[in-house]
């Protein structure tokens, strides 16, 4: 009997303090996390000249006038940005889904719609490896990466994702 009372103790006092473990030292904050939307449509935004978002709309949207005009040697087209978006990619964690910027024949810029972000853990992830990935995929200039190391969900879905933008863009994913 007074084994039991004892095992009963401990397994009382062994559940409360799992149940009290927070193992990322406090409560989070929605404003910590990443303001990202979860966009679920797979479209193509065709050229940037129509002003979605991004830095390169300074360059591309004055292609008519100004700086990128007509005087770049007969470049035409490849002067112009294309952005395309690609399939929403559910990872398990989150929706992984990406929009690639494409000039000339060539990858310039990837930048994300939707990350994990559900929780801190998923949004410390997002955060730290969506860079890394991005930096790959403009050295590779492909979808063909090695992906990061601990991020290996999103880091699937960032080369889904980006597959298929390329392959709306015409490139090889």
């Amino acid at each position: 009997m007074k084994r039991s009372v004892v095992v009963g103790t401990g397994t009382i006092i062994g559940i409360a303090a799992v149940l009290a473990l927070n193992p990322d030292g406090g409560a989070v904050s929605a404003s910590s996390l990443p303001a990202l939307p979860h966009v679920t449509p797979n479209a193509t935004s065709g050229n940037s000249s129509s002003g979605n978002s991004g830095s390169n709309n300074s360059n591309s949207n004055n292609s008519g006038s100004g700086n990128s005009g007509s005087g770049n040697s007969g470049s035409g087209n490849s002067a112009v940005s294309k952005k395309v978006t690609g399939a929403s990619i559910d990872v398990g964690y989150g929706l992984v889904q990406v929009q690639a910027v494409v000039k000339g024949g060539k990858l310039v810029d990837v930048t994300a719609v939707a990350l994990p972000n559900n929780d801190n853990h998923s949004a410390r992830i997002s955060e730290q490896a969506f860079p890394m990935l991005v930096q790959q995929a403009l050295q590779a200039q492909s979808s063909n990466i090695s992906g990061i190391s601990g991020a290996s969900y999103t880091s699937y879905g960032f080369v889904k994702s980006l597959e298929s933008a390329l392959s709306q863009a015409g490139l090889k994913g």
